[in-house]
């Protein structure tokens, strides 16, 4: 059983960040693994590895907690999966130059882009459902 945080992060466009994982051979929202479940503090490390800023600059809000199984690329079969949803405030001027200098692994995607993606939709529609779900 794996439990993740899904970091949702928004620009003023009401766009989503997503990052391309290429093991899922998808654009993917901003993860990472909590090995003792709800925990603010990792997703907020997360952040500070991914985009060098200051763990005060980020507000991290906890909103809800699925459970659900779904197809592990990587380990190519059904697991359970716990996703932990962050609604994450940070200056998003303060990662548009590592999205601009990374335009291969960063991009912004509005709600209907992300609906329809197809990959997408295959690999991660569970999650942008649950997005919809949480208000997000």
């Amino acid at each position: 059983m794996g439990e993740h945080a899904i970091i949702v992060i928004k620009n003023e466009k009401n766009e989503y960040l997503q990052y391309y994982d290429k093991i899922w051979q998808s654009f993917l929202f901003l993860n990472c693994k909590l090995p003792n479940g709800n925990d603010t503090e990792i997703v907020k490390d997360k952040l500070f590895s991914e985009f060098n800023i200051e763990k005060e600059m980020i507000k991290v809000s906890y909103i809800g907690k699925k459970e659900h199984i779904k197809f592990s690329e990587s380990a190519k079969t059904e697991k359970k999966y716990i996703h932990y949803f962050y609604n994450v405030k940070i200056d998003t001027d303060l990662i548009e130059n590592m999205i601009k200098l990374n335009s291969d692994k960063y991009k912004w995607f509005s709600y209907s882009d992300l609906l329809n993606d197809k990959r997408i939709q295959k690999v991660n529609g569970d999650i942008v459902g649950f997005i919809k779900e949480f208000n997000m």
